[in-house]
């Protein structure tokens, strides 16, 4: 018979237990924040439509509204449906601290639409696709980061 289990061995058995609901956790924030994209992405595939063929709109501008738009909308949905956010801190100042993240994102966006389109001739709608699965795992890692309040460190 072996004695018991040293402190260190239990303390790593403890760690690797909880590991698959931390992963089971974040697959569902993920699946959440892909989720509530959904209702702005599906406004704007028909917006950008309707800007380039009905209004006229180069898809450069276009694209440009169009991505203003779905930041405004994912950030409200991020903010009370995927993420434990700090319910106190001031909406409008996340909202700036979103904004000026998620713009680096949509300009990198914006950019590559702009060049699948007008150099590579990619259909416009195809390049908006292509997008959201090239840029998504980066803007949740920026929305988790910022609308998700960490724990303070063990003292």
């Amino acid at each position: 018979m072996r004695g018991p289990i040293p402190v260190s061995r239990a303390k790593n058995a403890m760690k690797t237990d909880s590991i698959p609901d931390r992963w089971r956790h974040l697959g569902l924030k993920v699946f959440r924040f892909f989720l509530v994209g959904i209702p702005a992405f599906l406004v704007a595939v028909p917006l950008n439509f309707a800007l380039v063929r009905w209004v006229g709109m180069p898809e450069p501008g276009a694209y440009a509204i169009v991505l203003v738009f779905q930041v405004s909308i994912n950030f409200l949905l991020c903010r009370w449906f995927v993420f434990e956010t700090d319910r106190e801190a001031p909406v409008l100042r996340q909202f700036a601290a979103f904004l000026a993240g998620i713009l680096g994102f949509r300009l990198l966006d914006w950019a590559l639409y702009t060049a699948l389109v007008h150099y590579f001739g990619l259909y416009f709608l195809a390049a908006q696709l292509l997008n959201v699965a090239i840029f998504g795992a980066g803007k949740f890692l920026f929305s988790r980061r910022l609308l998700e309040p960490r724990p303070a460190p063990p003292k």
